[in-house]
């Protein structure tokens, strides 16, 4: 059993990256883990362990774009390849169990519950959203309050695996063969949304699973609600992806969607 993983950084410190890399390197599964630099970070470029290969991108264009790099050169020698944010911490007998479990699966796509340093539930499951669902959730909280209740999953089950359409992208398990038939990532999303489009992919195609029974923390800080320009990016991927699959008519999306709600 092997496992590659890559991370896209730009501008990121060694402090930021440490307790990932710690947690990647602690692992006897994992392989080969690739830093992506869309940037020019000297840290990473110096950064010496037997695990860790660097490769600098062309330019800052993308997350997509950046984990591209590593699927197209380094997929095809592993088992399973990992999708991993730079601000992700784990046990190791947490991340193994994943593993384990997903070794007994034929699907293509598998996420553990995602949480806080205090163990709150970052609900990294969820179903896939309607614009309804998005713009509620940036620009009206008590609206998006009664909607989240089903977009969120938050009646999951969560002593047991689930089909779910959307899966976090900050800790996608993708089964290689799969993730390279998908051809990745869609590049033309340079930040935000692209998970969810490649979640929907795999969904449909080879199955999606998300397993609670391990789990995995994630810093996460949602910078698009503190930056201006964040923001921007995260409404120009959104009016892509509405384009691209449909704003108020996606068969698909309803599909997926009734597969997962009806399992509970």
């Amino acid at each position: 059993m092997k496992i590659n993983t890559s991370i896209v950084i730009y501008k990121h410190n060694f402090e930021d990256l440490k307790p990932t890399l710690h947690s990647l390197e602690s692992s006897d599964l994992v392989g080969k883990i690739i830093l992506i630099d869309n940037d020019q970070s000297e840290w990473a470029i110096k950064y010496n362990h037997p695990k860790v290969i660097y490769m600098k991108s062309g330019g800052n264009f993308g997350f997509g774009y950046g984990h591209n790099i590593a699927i197209q050169k380094f997929a095809s020698e592993s088992d399973f390849f990992l999708i991993c944010n730079p601000d992700i911490n784990f046990d190791v007998s947490q991340f193994e169990r994943l593993i384990q479990f997903a070794e007994t699966r034929t699907e293509g796509l598998f996420l553990p519950k995602i949480v806080y340093e205090n163990g709150e539930n970052q609900y990294g499951a969820r179903l896939l959203p309607s614009p309804l669902n998005l713009f509620t959730r940036r620009f009206s909280a008590i609206l998006a309050h009664k909607l989240d209740q089903k977009y969120l999953l938050k009646a999951l089950p969560l002593d047991k695996p689930s089909f779910v359409p959307y899966l976090s992208g900050c800790f996608m398990l993708f089964r290689s063969e799969c993730l390279i038939d998908l051809k990745g990532f869609d590049e033309r999303f340079f930040m935000y949304m692209e998970d969810i489009d490649i979640s929907r992919r795999c969904a449909e195609k080879y199955g999606n699973v998300y397993y609670p029974l391990a789990h995995i923390v994630h810093q996460h800080e949602q910078a698009s609600y503190k930056s201006k320009q964040l923001l921007q990016a995260h409404l120009k991927s959104a009016i892509q992806y509405f384009n691209k699959w449909g704003w108020f008519y996606d068969k698909n999306r309803e599909q997926l969607n009734s597969k997962c709600l009806n399992q509970f």
